[in-house]
């Protein structure tokens, strides 16, 4: 009965030194977290990975009223581009959080020879800065790895979703990172159920002197990643032109010499005239033959123009089709303001 007492005894004091251990070390790990400034999430995020998953999500976001907000531009487009399969040559991860009832998405595009882009939805209620900093390094565990691997992430949202952003980066990766010159602040324009009704009774033939014709991956794709400023790989604009609707405009000798086309989240991107075939009228023609292919789906027609891009930007806000997304003025009331989207580029020092 004594040894028996004693090993009995022996027994509790290891399971009682096992469990300081433990909690030693839980300890340990909390007080990094503090030195790091992390939020611990006290939930998961919701992944939307199968197809049933991700239709029940675009049946959610366009529920009633839901789906006309400009909020659910691109998650709207990007759902349905995801669901149909049409775009295989990166991958997309769809994320919310939190978990039981997501107020914040996350899209997530990549591949091989694309860095990620990362795309937020905040909740339509406006933000909710304690879930946003519960999210965020979640996010980056997920794209940890090829951050690893690639050294770059682009961020697209708001200015405090990309402040959140830059503040985890380097807490999580454990990296420094700077933001590149690639920061650019956009006006998001989109086009009302009336204003895409009114777009497909617009004319958009070419004007004189020019042709229009879909773009031609192997002649043009190289002239265009050359030309287009913003471009990440050669690859990945090949690819937005094989995949997505794309229009070029030709001179009489088959010069080309404009172009519009789309991306992974639905909008309309990339217009571009040589300069000395500006003011004509092909490029505002280019872009409604390339909207038309979205309105023409049922899908929603929007594009991100750059604050710096004076005459596109000032011929969007005269546009009888075009709508600039707003907010009202926290500091007047009486007024709005656009609700500017950044688009951050990160890199490795």
């Amino acid at each position: 009965m004594g040894r028996e007492r004693e090993t009995m005894g022996g027994g509790k004091g290891c399971l009682i030194l096992s469990l300081l251990h433990a909690l030693s070390i839980c300890l340990a790990n909390e007080e990094q977290r503090k030195e790091k400034n992390l939020i611990v999430a006290e939930m998961p995020l919701r992944q939307y990975s199968t197809l049933k998953e991700l239709q029940e999500l675009l049946n959610n976001e366009i529920d009633g009223e839901k789906r006309e907000r400009p909020e659910n531009n691109f998650v709207d487009n990007a759902l349905r581009i995801a669901i149909a399969g049409e775009f295989t040559a990166t991958e997309l991860e769809v994320y919310g959080y939190p978990e039981a009832d997501p107020q914040y998405l996350f899209f997530i595009e990549y591949s091989d020879v694309q860095y990620p882009y990362i795309h937020i939805r905040k909740p339509l209620s406006g933000h909710n800065l304690a879930l946003l900093d519960e999210a965020v390094p979640l996010i980056l565990e997920k794209v940890k790895h090829r951050l690893d691997k690639q050294g770059k992430l682009l961020v697209v949202g708001d200015e405090v979703t990309c402040d959140k952003f830059a503040f985890y980066l380097s807490k999580v990766t454990g990296d420094a990172y700077t933001t590149t010159t690639a920061t650019v602040y956009c006006g998001v324009f989109y086009m009302t159920p009336e204003q895409r009704e009114a777009l497909m009774e617009e004319k958009s033939e070419p004007p004189a002197g020019f042709s229009f014709e879909p773009v031609n991956v192997d002649r043009d794709g190289e002239t265009i990643h050359r030309l287009w400023k913003n471009g990440i790989d050669v690859e990945v604009t090949k690819n937005r032109i094989r995949y997505f609707p794309s229009i070029c405009a030709r001179t009489d000798e088959g010069e080309v010499v404009g172009w519009a086309m789309s991306a992974r989240f639905g909008q309309v991107s990339n217009l571009f005239m040589m300069p000395e075939y500006r003011n004509r009228g092909a490029g505002r023609a280019l872009e409604y033959s390339v909207a038309k292919e979205f309105a023409r789906r049922g899908m929603r027609v929007f594009k991100y123009v750059e604050t710096t891009n004076s005459s596109v930007y000032a011929g969007s806000l005269r546009s009888p089709l075009w709508t600039l997304w707003t907010e009202e003025d926290e500091d007047n009331n009486d007024t709005k303001k656009p609700n500017l989207h950044i688009f951050r580029r990160f890199e490795r020092v």
